[in-house]
């Protein structure tokens, strides 16, 4: 009995010092990443991803990473796995809808602000890229309906 308590207790450790080890970790991608240092910060998130690939914070860290250096759609892979463990999808949703925005589709970009609005109501940063979005695709068409006009 007391051997089955000294691994219980082994286990509980390594369970403790990986925690440790994964929040040290987001915490200097996070710093490397507000430094501008990002292919350090995205290493750091790459050994955080190592100890627990299910952390929805890593996983939207690396989104965030694959964002700034335009790979877009690796980017929204990452915001698409980090939903599937998140309590606050309306995080991910509203990425996602701001990666969409930055590449200018703006219909999927609304889209998925919406989503992130069902999720989260109360979530401002959904509604303020939504409108954004919504503002920028009414502008377009009036541009457009302008041009149409000159041409007729």
């Amino acid at each position: 009995m007391e051997e089955e308590t000294l691994k219980e207790i082994s286990a509980r450790f390594r369970a403790m010092t990986a925690k440790v080890k994964l929040i040290k970790l987001i915490g200097k991608a996070k710093h490397e990443y507000d430094s501008y240092d990002f292919e350090s910060g995205a290493k750091s998130l790459q050994e955080a991803y190592k100890i627990n690939p299910e952390n929805p914070v890593v996983l939207r860290g690396l989104g965030c990473f694959e964002q700034a250096a335009g790979n877009y759609e690796k980017a929204i892979e990452y915001y698409l796995e980090a939903a599937k463990f998140s309590d606050k999808k309306e995080i991910e949703y509203t990425l996602i809808g701001t990666a969409y925005y930055i590449q200018d589709k703006l219909d999927k970009a609304v889209e998925n602000f919406n989503i992130a609005i069902d999720f989260n109501d109360d979530y401002d940063r959904a509604y303020e890229g939504r409108n954004q979005a919504m503002l920028e695709n009414h502008i377009k068409i009036l541009d457009l309906q302008e041009s149409l006009k000159k041409y007729l």
